[in-house]
């Protein structure tokens, strides 16, 4: 499997010629609201050539409506998941609901060679979490979420078994997990590895990682920063 981190909350998850995408924000949309890119969009959204598009929440960021209808456009074949008001903003937008999978706390679906699963978030609305399970590895993506305490408990009872990855929110701001909280999850769930995220995307919504990996390495788990648009071989990453 390989894995590119997106920036923000998003990745692009590869199995053979399966990709599947969640969260991506590959434009500067948000500039219009004062909150401008700190660094270009690694894919243009017609190049992700992703099969399935996952977005965990309706907020711009992570469903975006200048990633998701180029790659909607250029892409038939490509079907988007994500909780109810997700696939209703996707309705919206001119994405046909044929094309579309409610994907809420709890849920399951099938892409290829992936096994997506939704897992508890609070955060504004009906978000939710993913665990995306290919070639026997599984990797949670947190989306955004506060912390709580039956969080560790939900996401492995719909992992299934060992979490190979965790990549979690750490930006402390809206709605969002401190790297103390984001850590504490870490600890609970003991993943092979932990990567941060959600953060070096908005000068106002940012973090330094720095901290969070110090403590998630005190704990005994390994821990590593990615870098936007590199990608990955999991199996690499988790050596």
């Amino acid at each position: 499997m390989k894995l590119t981190w997106l920036g923000q909350g998003g990745f692009l998850l590869e199995s053979g010629a399966c990709r599947v995408a969640v969260d991506p924000y590959l434009s500067d949309a948000l500039a219009a609201k004062g909150l401008e890119r700190m660094s270009p969009p690694p894919y243009a959204p017609q190049a992700l050539a992703a099969g399935l598009v996952v977005c965990t929440h309706d907020h711009d960021d992570h469903l975006d409506p200048q990633t998701v209808m180029p790659i909607a456009l250029a892409r038939p074949d490509c079907r988007f998941a994500g909780p109810p008001a997700v696939v209703a903003h996707l309705i919206r937008l001119g994405v046909a609901q044929g094309r579309c999978d409610a994907l809420a706390a709890g849920g399951r679906l099938d892409h290829g060679c992936f096994s997506i699963a939704a897992t508890a978030a609070r955060h504004e609305g009906d978000a939710i979490g993913v665990v995306a399970e290919a070639e026997g590895l599984r990797v949670y993506i947190s989306g955004d979420t506060l912390f709580f305490d039956e969080l560790a408990r939900d996401v492995r009872r719909s992992a299934g078994g060992v979490m190979d990855l965790a990549a979690v929110c750490i930006n402390g701001r809206w709605g969002n997990m401190t790297w103390q909280e984001a850590a504490m999850l870490v600890g609970d769930l003991r993943p092979r590895l932990a990567i941060p995220m959600h953060y070096g995307m908005f000068a106002t919504n940012t973090a330094d990682p720095g901290p969070f990996l110090a403590a998630v390495r005190e704990m005994g788990i390994s821990a590593a920063a990615m870098e936007v648009g590199r990608t990955v071989e999991l199996r690499e990453l988790l050596k």
